[in-house]
C-alpha cells in the first residue's frame, strides 16, 4: 500500500532536509510527499530508454544549476523497477547516475517495492543503487499485497551501514 510508503519517504526526507530531485515522469505521490518534507522538488528528465532514473547529464546540470541559484540538492528519488513506465534501467545507465549522484554528494533513496515484478525488460539484469554505491542508498519497500495482507504495515527501508546512515 502506497500509504505506508508515503509515511516512511516523509520521515527520510524530513530527516536529511534540503532540496530533492524527482524523475520526469515519476510517481505521482513523490512530489506531494517532497513538498511535504519542506524542501523544494526539481524534476530531472529520464532517458529515453527506460524510466525511473534520471538521466546522468541531465542529473549533473541541474544539481549545478539548484546550487548556482542557492538551492541545495541534497535526495535524489529514484526507482529501478519504474512505477509509471513500467520498464527497467539497464545496469550501465544506473551506474552513471549513481556515479553522478556521489560526485554530487547526494542520497539516493531508491523505491524498490515492484523490484521482483516480473518485468520482460529483454534480459536485462535488476540491479539496484544500494548495489553500486551501498553507502550513499536507502532502499525503500513495501511487503504488502505481495507478502503480508494489505491491511498489515509493512513498509521498510534499508540504511546504509555506515555513520552517513
Amino acid at each position: 500500500d502506497v500509504y505506508k510508503r508515503q509515511g516512511l519517504l516523509l520521515a527520510l526526507l524530513a530527516s536529511v532536509g534540503g532540496d530533492v530531485l524527482l524523475t520526469r515522469p515519476c510517481a505521482a505521490w513523490y512530489t506531494a510527499v517532497a513538498r511535504l518534507a519542506g524542501g523544494a522538488s526539481y524534476h530531472v528528465p529520464v532517458p529515453a530508454e527506460c524510466g525511473g532514473v534520471p538521466d546522468p547529464f541531465a542529473l549533473l546540470e541541474t544539481v549545478r544549476r539548484i546550487r548556482g541559484e542557492g538551492g541545495r540538492p541534497r535526495v535524489l528519488v529514484l526507482s529501478v523497477a519504474d512505477d509509471p513506465t513500467g520498464t527497467l534501467v539497464p545496469p550501465e545507465t544506473l551506474h552513471e547516475v549513481c556515479e553522478a549522484a556521489e560526485a554530487e554528494e547526494l542520497l539516493i533513496i531508491s523505491d524498490e517495492t515492484w523490484r521482483d515484478t516480473r518485468y520482460d525488460a529483454h534480459g536485462t539484469v535488476v540491479v539496484g543503487p544500494a548495489e553500486m554505491c551501498p553507502e550513499h542508498t536507502v532502499v525503500l519497500t513495501d511487503l504488502a499485497g505481495s507478502l503480508t495482507p494489505t491491511a498489515w504495515p509493512a513498509a521498510l527501508a534499508r540504511l546504509p551501514d555506515t555513520e552517513y546512515g
